[in-house]
């Protein structure tokens, strides 16, 4: 019941814009559209993507094809299933 609980709450908000979209594995790089933007967020834990080489930082992950929205492979795993996440190899 906890992780069901906590779970929920990770879910409040991110099936309204990550249902069925297409997914890259990248290596983190500032947000093109904004150079001076140096971090993103897991969609799903909060950690840090960053290229700066930083203690917890995350250098890699699965990301919306704009690049806008990270996720951990934690929560890509995780919720792979649930949200219809279809992984591609394109730039």
């Amino acid at each position: 019941m906890a992780g069901e609980e906590a779970s929920g709450r990770r879910l409040q908000g991110p099936e309204r814009y990550l249902e069925g979209v297409e997914l890259a594995w990248r290596e983190y790089r500032r947000y093109p559209p904004n150079p001076d933007w140096d971090h993103d967020h897991c969609e799903f834990c909060w950690a840090t993507f960053m290229v700066e080489d930083l203690p917890d930082v995350l250098h890699a992950g699965y990301c919306a094809l704009d690049e806008y929205r990270w996720n951990s492979q934690q929560w890509f795993e995780s919720f792979r299933e649930r949200f219809g996440w279809r992984v591609v190899d394109r730039e």
